[in-house]
């Protein structure tokens, strides 16, 4: 394969006359990668090394001919997930651009469903996402710092040679496809370039740490390139079109309401800058009106109209409003994000401030995390939230980051943190901080990478201080050990909850648990009453949980504690749509009885109540269908139970026309245990913790492809996976029954809701 790969590079080199037509505009690039393996291609300035195996291939006639029509290479580049082309920090710094113009080419070929990351750089990055959206990263100098901005672009079409151009200049940013302007976006931004790191073709990169451990991975799968190509002016319309091999460029003149909403979401990064609440609130409504056009989009669940929406960070009650904040990401997911912001009156309709904080300065360029709120001495809003920058690794490790908490304030009600600091050197990406007398606590995890030699999992770790500024470590208050359900002992997202003389220490990381016990505020140790811990939620897709959004709406005007967590697998890329992942369980309530902790729905979605079927004393035997009349995918179900001789009952959810795929919710009469199953994602069960003889109360909401069960302040979070058996495709099932095994129930009380959309404000 060599000496036919030197061959070609040899044809490539020879003067032809598409090389010398008067738009061809490489002469003038800064840099230009012709796809080879020749040894030549090694001394030229900005040669590339390859990065796991990397495969040179001649293209086929035809394709051969098109590339070099277009001044391209006659051998393409097969990349996969573990391979790519890199040029060293030193070298790649030398590709910045001077000025707020450049122009980027590629041309790329993806296979029908593939997608990843064409080039990387420290100043720009094009890459297409799983969905088919073609994204650009971009860094941008802002009023407060620099911040690599996520710039969604088109969708391409996937399967053959594609001619993709990103042209920057005269305020704005370019798309084009095949010679076709497919997106003309406002850059009222000048370029730089946020942070220092090597260029890649293939590839993205995460973070400077040493070793290659690269979570998360966005290379996404297999793509091919032939060319790539960098200019630092803004390329003519007919040099463009030399590259896509077309006579003119032409303009997309038909504006979709899927590009309206791609300008939209860009349109928000500007208003965010600007700190225009209305602006951003207008623009998100406008996205969440689109977003809601696709079928398996939950109604009535938090989701972001296009990206992820991830853990609830910073969830809390102030001024009358409940904030949420989650990772500002679509395609380079948990990499760069700044921290987007949700607002509602009432827990149930969203909307979205002003971005931030942002990742903006060298201590959190990489990333911020988790953030919490809460009130500092003088009564300001406040944040300590874990970062990554680019001082370099944390204990100087292969692998290690360089996290560490940063202390923000807001003087202007959340809308923005620009008050940030450096306070806690040695910090992971999670946080509780709270205040008792006159000492500061923060709580967080100390992990390990896999966990520590032999049974012992990750550790907690307490921190005090008089200040907020000045931290004294105070040790290890816990360690989790290892176990079938953790085989790592990870111990992310720790939360201390006081309740009376007891208190409860929470994980949030999969699964969810905690211990019940008490904190030594002497010894700092926490002392568990029982060593296994009691799970969170039993059938356990959720993440994250977040139970520090406090009220005054219990009874009486009482404090009311509410927990957040996300929902990851969720998620829709259906064509014409908008990419999304990730959904916000129901907001809950959550109480302590003494023993355990108990969960249950708000009141506040009794509003989105619609159309009822009501039923009572209804037997249920054996092998019986057919009990509930309604049918639907957007629905709350509350029924209660009489045993009788069943072994178990409960609900079907989400069942199929021909009754064989269903979602399970059962009560088991021997052990007193409840759970779900069937066709879901995730199944589970753990006891009910009801006393014998005690009425059964189920209740239910389904949601799309969420499905969220309660008995009894338990509960289990799932995803309905009802699949044609032979496509493997989802199919439309919203059936709704009710059954028994091993004997007949009775169900005395049965309310079914239709629930309407929580449409925004």
């Amino acid at each position: 394969m060599k000496s036919t790969l030197t061959l070609l590079t040899a044809l490539l080199l020879a003067p032809s006359a598409a090389q010398h037509a008067a738009d061809n505009p490489f002469a003038s690039a800064k840099a230009v990668w012709r796809m080879t393996a020749d040894a030549a291609a090694a001394k030229q300035p900005f040669a590339l090394k390859e990065k796991g195996a990397v495969k040179f291939e001649p293209l086929g006639a035809a394709e051969a001919a098109e590339s070099c029509k277009r001044g391209g290479a006659e051998v393409a580049a097969t990349l996969t997930a573990k391979s790519f082309l890199s040029l060293e920090t030193e070298k790649a710094s030398l590709l910045r651009p001077a000025g707020d113009a450049l122009t980027l080419y590629a041309r790329a070929r993806f296979e029908p469903d593939a997608a990843g990351t064409l080039f990387f750089s420290d100043f720009l990055t094009l890459g297409v996402h799983p969905s088919g959206l073609a994204i650009a990263l971009l860094g941008v100098q802002t009023p407060q710092g620099k911040v690599y901005r996520e710039m969604p672009l088109a969708t391409v079409e996937r399967g053959g040679w594609l001619d993709l151009v990103l042209r920057v200049g005269d305020g704005r940013v370019e798309f084009f496809c095949d010679g076709n302007l497919r997106t003309t976006l406002p850059l009222h931004q000048k370029l730089v370039s946020p942070f220092t790191n090597e260029l890649r073709l293939g590839a993205m990169r995460w973070h400077p740490a040493k070793d290659e451990r690269e979570f998360p991975k966005v290379e996404f799968g297999t793509k091919q390139i032939a060319t790539m190509a960098l200019w630092h002016r803004a390329l003519r319309d007919g040099e463009i079109a030399f590259l896509s091999g077309a006579s003119e460029v032409k303009a997309n003149n038909v504006a979709s309401a899927f590009d309206q909403a791609i300008l939209d979401y860009n349109a928000f990064f500007d208003a965010s800058i600007a700190k225009d609440v209305a602006a951003c609130s207008k623009l998100s409504r406008s996205l969440v009106e689109f977003a809601a056009r696709d079928p398996e989009r939950p109604i009535f669940h938090l989701s972001q109209p296009l990206g992820w929406l991830y853990d609830p960070a910073g969830a809390w009650f102030h001024e009358g409003r409940y904030h949420v904040f989650s990772y500002h990401n679509i395609y380079g997911r948990l990499a760069y994000n700044s921290l987007d912001h949700y607002v509602s009156d009432d827990l149930l309709r969203w909307t979205q401030w002003p971005i931030g904080p942002w990742a903006d300065s060298p201590d959190d360029i990489y990333g911020i995390w988790l953030n919490n709120h809460f009130l500092d001495d003088d009564g300001v809003p406040t944040a300590i939230y874990s970062a990554i920058g680019q001082k370099g690794n944390r204990r100087g490790a292969p692998g290690d980051w360089d996290d560490h908490g940063i202390l923000a304030r807001s003087r202007d009600g959340l809308v923005s943190f620009p008050d940030k600091q450096v306070v806690m050197p040695d910090y992971h990406h999670d946080g509780h901080i709270w205040k008792e007398g006159g000492t500061w606590y923060c709580l967080t995890s100390d992990q390990y990478n896999g966990g520590r030699d032999g049974d012992l999992g990750d550790g907690i770790v307490i921190f005090t201080s008089p200040d907020l500024k000045h931290w004294t470590f105070r040790g290890e208050i816990f360690t989790r050990r290892k176990d079938a359900r953790n085989p790592r002992g990870g111990m992310e997202f720790p939360y201390l909850l006081s309740f009376g003389n007891k208190d409860v220490l929470m994980m949030g990381v999969l699964p969810g648990v905690y211990w019940v016990g008490q904190f030594d505020r002497q010894t700092f140790k926490f002392i568990p009453d029982h060593a296994e811990g009691h799970l969170i939620d039993y059938s356990a897709p959720s993440h994250c949980f977040n139970p520090l959004t406090v009220d005054a709406k219990g009874p009486g005007g009482s404090p009311r504690r509410i927990i957040m967590a996300m929902i990851r697998e969720v998620n829709g890329k259906g064509k014409g749509l908008l990419p999304w992942n990730g959904v916000h369980t129901l907001p809950r309530t959550l109480e302590f009885d003494g023993r355990h902790l108990r969960q249950e729905p708000l009141p506040e979605f009794e509003s989105l109540r619609g159309e009822r079927e009501a039923q009572r004393d209804v037997t249920i035997k054996p092998g019986a269908s057919g009990h509930i009349r309604t049918q639907g995918d957007a629905v709350e179900i509350n029924a209660e139970f009489e045993p009788g001789d069943a072994k178990q009952f409960g609900l079907k959810l989400r069942v199929s026309n021909d009754g064989a795929r269903f979602v399970r919710v059962y009560f088991d009469t021997a052990t007193g245990d409840y759970g779900v199953d069937g066709q879901v994602l995730h199944k589970g069960s753990g006891p009910s913790h009801l006393a014998k003889g005690q009425r059964v109360r189920i209740r239910a909401f389904v949601d799309k492809q969420v499905v969220e069960t309660f008995i009894n302040g338990q509960t289990c979070t799932t995803i309905a996976q009802v699949q044609d058996p032979k496509t493997a495709q989802p199919v439309l099932a919203d059936g709704l029954d009710l059954f028994s095994e091993g004997g007949a129930a009775r169900c005395t009380k049965l309310n079914v809701w239709m629930m309407n959309r929580a449409e925004p404000k």
